[in-house]
């Protein structure tokens, strides 16, 4: 699944780090809730007969089970299901229904035990369609005709298959899927398998279809038409990667080897998946050979729904993987640079999970890293592979900040985090799982070499197909692969702690020393911890790679002035005694691209910290030539604009505006406001991000300008479009006056495209006035936005006043809920919060805390770190600032 970062970032990082000793312990494990192992199944077929009108589904469920164990009960999951009928061969009187709804499972209970052996379990069920991405949920569009359609898909991971069917919904209990559905005549019907019947006239010859036809035929007078469509039988598999999509629709395809490769799209998009489908062939051919195993179904549909979550952007279900439109197809109109590198990362993304998650996956939620961390790399290799110009491995460097930052202050977690039930998984879906698991796995291919590396994992795959691992698994796998480097000693110390190595360089007389001590945020993180951590230095007469932990400090013979993590493959911060410093600070210039993205996001984090002085920071990005890397500019405007966020109408804010402005304007006058022939895919993304950060600077110039452009577009539509369009409404939405906002407002209601009208729902939020951030929460409720565009509203409020956006949603808790995904709910009012100034939204959240279920304590514990850190650097470090603004003007 395809991660969505929080919807307040903020790049903080307070406290001096302490020494750290010892080795990692991976902590006790609290006692883990997973359902009875005496019955597991061996095969569902499950018979769906929805209803999208009314928001219901029956169901028919036969279960060819194993009791493995004498039993009096057959427990599974279940959620938002009522039964009827329940029978199971060999049984002459029906079970007894217990349904724990806390838990959500169902116990058929028998009046005598089960004797070991093979049965049939049959269940009558139904149950209903969501609004939201969970279960099968239905999305709602219109076309360009202005028609009104309903479409229907599934989301199951982390624990939703159980809302569509009772079954053994956990990662480790695999078994093979018949599906057959109901689907409306003129509908198309997608699963992980190809159709393998289809009937559309008559009685099937199946007595379960037949009888669901005539179910659905007489549920009510003029319900539609219906054929009935039967799949194939999926390979052994997990619940969660099940998958059902009903609608009006079309597909693209293309032949690659033995499989049918296809995008499916609401019909009328079909030319906007053409990028999509170009870029799962090239993917497709490129890790059949990667991984050494042919990609083993016989089609890969790719397939995009009409709507959005706050959560996530795409899901790897195996055979049919599911992509919200924004990250699938490609408009010209409304596109960007930047949607279409996205769209061929999340595509590279998804497709790694058909080996890793799919064919091989993890045996429990513990272990989701290897899953999401593995597909996080392996997107970067792969568009690495295809895409050189856009340099992705420096791209990668925003999401391991993104890490580090969680990583560095209290609510981090091990990367293999203790995970007692399916409740608590939710919160592993962060940056801490899929970033630091991806940086860590560079790290350690960096260590070990490519080809070993490769050969590793290979083996893994191969040994492991159609089966469930754990991290074990891999590690025997890597050490035989490199058996002089023991991977799992690095391993161990990156995934079964938390924190953040800090390596600190001193110049001495035999050359560079190297000692590790921990980076953390608050006391939480000061604990001693030590990490066996490969460092890569690099100097004028030379490179060295040496293994250096607290209890193993080492000396390379390199002279200065030196990059620690040369390349930035590491991950861990690197500190430099004020001499070696001195000596580094004027070559940043000429350095990579890549050191100079370290020593930025370094010196800022050792900054705030107080482990160096900000002005560190500032220097450099004085310095920065605006004729670096793109991606380097792109980063600097983020900061920059980042550290105007910790202001707050401060006194020092304008001066700091000056400063920050003079450092984008030279950028901004180069790349200019239009495209210009040949440049580089990465000019049109740094454009994009200058302009729109001197925008939230109030550069008068660059706002004046947007808004002259907006005033031309809304008399001619024609004069703006893809990156054009996007830069121009972001900054006169961010400044907009409430004229300005009732014209966005218009268009939003007008846009027939789902990710247009998202986008400007989610632009109404981002004004800068408050009264027009009232009217957008009020609107977010209003009904006119659809289900799924509801959240996205009061998050961009949240941006620019996370104190009133969490208030309102706080006042309307129970109506927002209707809206999220269940799992996720906590999560996102903690986000909400996460980017507040205001020391009383510390005890609001604690009001929260009291409130919820333990299992989603730990999100509210970090936003809570996220506000404390950034007080503490309000308080100690913008004064410092203000001081070195002052000393240098001009």
């Amino acid at each position: 699944m395809k991660f969505l970062a929080a919807v307040a970032l903020t790049f903080l990082a307070i406290a001096s780090p302490a020494l750290a000793a010892g080795a990692p312990a991976k902590p006790a494990a609290a006692k883990r809730i997973v359902l009875p192992t005496d019955v597991r199944p061996d095969r569902y077929d499950i018979h769906l007969a929805p209803n999208a009108e009314a928001l219901t589904f029956k169901g028919v469920a036969r279960i060819d089970l194993t009791v493995v164990r004498p039993t009096d009960r057959i427990v599974l999951n279940a959620a938002d299901l009522t039964f009827g009928k329940v029978s199971l061969s060999g049984q002459a009187n029906a079970p007894r229904i217990v349904l724990d709804e806390e838990q959500q499972t169902a116990a058929f209970v028998f009046p005598t035990a089960l004797a070991p052996g093979k049965y049939t379990l049959s269940i009558d069920y139904a149950g209903k369609i969501y609004q939201q991405a969970s279960g099968l949920f239905a999305l709602d569009y219109e076309n360009a005709d202005g028609s009104k359609h309903r479409a229907l898909f599934t989301q199951f991971e982390n624990s939703d298959a159980r809302r569509f069917a009772p079954m053994w919904d956990e990662p480790g209990v695999k078994a093979v899927f018949a599906l057959t559905v109901e689907a409306p005549d003129g509908q198309m019907a997608v699963s992980n398998m190809p159709e393998e019947e289809v009937i559309t006239s008559g009685r099937p010859s199946d007595p379960l279809a037949a009888n669901m036809k005539e179910n659905l035929q007489r549920r009510a007078p003029g319900a539609p038409t219906t054929h009935t469509v039967r799949f194939a039988v999926s390979p052994k598999m997990s619940s969660y990667l099940l998958f059902l999509a009903l609608g009006d629709f079309e597909r693209i395809h293309s032949q690659v080897g033995k499989t049918d490769v296809g995008v499916v799209v609401r019909k009328g998009d079909a030319a906007k998946g053409q990028y999509a489908l170009d870029a799962a062939v090239k993917l497709l051919t490129y890790y059949d050979d990667w991984f050494d195993t042919p990609y083993p179904l016989p089609k890969l549909d790719l397939v995009a729904g009409p709507g959005n979550s706050q959560f996530f952007s795409a899901m790897e279900n195996w055979g049919a993987i599911f992509y919200f439109d924004s990250a699938l197809l490609i408009d010209p109109k409304i596109s960007t640079e930047t949607d279409r590198q996205n769209v061929f990362i999340t595509i590279a993304h998804e497709m790694a999970h058909q080996w890793f998650g799919d064919l091989v996956t993890m045996d429990w939620w513990d272990d989701l890293w290897l899953n999401e961390g593995f597909a996080s790399w392996m997107e970067n290799k792969a568009t690495d592979h295809f895409h050189p110009e856009w340099n992705v491995w420096l791209l990668t460097q925003s999401g391991q900040q993104s890490a580090m930052r969680l990583d560095s202050r209290a609510g981090a977690h091990p990367v293999i985090a203790d995970i007692p039930d399916v409740f608590a998984a939710a919160n592993a879906f962060d940056s801490i799982t899929y970033q630091k698991g991806q940086a860590v796995i560079r790290m350690l291919e960096t260590y070990v070499g490519e080809d070993a590396f490769k050969a590793g994992v290979r083996s893994y795959i191969k040994q492991h197909a159609y089966k469930n691992a754990v991290s074990g698994d891999l590690w025997t796998a890597l050490d035989k692969a490199a058996p002089t480097r023991r991977v799992a000693d690095v391993a161990h110390d990156f995934l079964l702690q938390p924190g953040v190595p800090l390596i600190q360089a001193t110049e001495t007389a035999g050359g560079i020393a190297l000692t590790q001590s921990r980076f953390g945020v608050d006391e939480s993180q000061r604990a001693p911890q030590t990490w066996r951590t490969p460092v890569n230095v690099q100097g004028p007469n030379g490179q060295v790679l040496e293994v250096v932990s607290a209890k193993a400090p080492k000396t390379v013979p390199l002279g200065a002035p030196v990059i620690v993590n040369s390349g930035q493959t590491g991950y861990f911060r690197s500190a430099y005694s004020p001499a070696l410093w001195a000596k580094l600070a004027p070559t940043f210039p000429k350095l990579t691209a890549a050191n100079q993205l370290g020593l930025l996001y370094d010196s800022r984090a050792l900054g705030e910290a107080g482990v160096a002085p900000m002005s560190d920071f500032l220097a450099l990005a004085r310095n920065t030539p605006a004729d670096a890397d793109p991606i380097v500019l792109d980063t600097l405007s983020s900061q920059l604009g980042a550290i105007d966020g910790l202001y707050g109408d401060r006194p020092g804010q304008a001066a700091y505006r000056d400063f920050a402005r003079a450092q984008l304007a030279p950028i901004a006058a180069r790349l200019g406001w239009d495209a210009k022939a040949g440049e580089a895919d990465n000019d049109a993304v740094t454009r994009r991000g200058v302009l729109t950060t001197l925008g939230e600077l109030h550069d008068g110039a660059v706002v004046a300008e947007a808004r002259k452009r907006f005033a031309a577009w809304v008399k001619d539509p024609a004069s703006l479009s893809g990156a054009g369009r996007s830069t121009v409404l972001a900054i006169v939405a961010a400044n907009a006056d409430a004229p300005t906002w009732e014209a966005i407002h218009a268009m939003a209601k007008a846009s027939k495209d789902p990710t247009d009208r998202s986008r400007l729902y989610g632009y109404l939020g981002a004004s800068d006035d408050p009264a027009l951030a009232n009217k957008a929460l009020a609107l977010a409720l209003s009904g006119e936005p659809s289900p799924t565009q509801v959240p996205g509203i009061v998050a961009a409020v949240a941006q620019g006043f996370p104190d009133k956006a969490y208030d309102f949603a706080m006042v309307n808790r129970t109506k927002l809920e209707a809206f999220l995904e269940p799992a996720s709910r906590i999560t996102y009012f903690a986000e909400l919060a996460q980017a507040s100034r205001d020391p009383a939204m510390l005890r609001k959240l604690a009001t929260l805390k009291a409130t919820v279920p333990a299992s989603t304590k730990g999100e509210i514990e970090k936003a809570e770190a996220a506000i404390r850190n950034r007080l503490d650097v309000i308080q100690a470090r913008v004064p410092e600032m203000d001081r070195w603004l002052a000393a240098n003007r001009g």
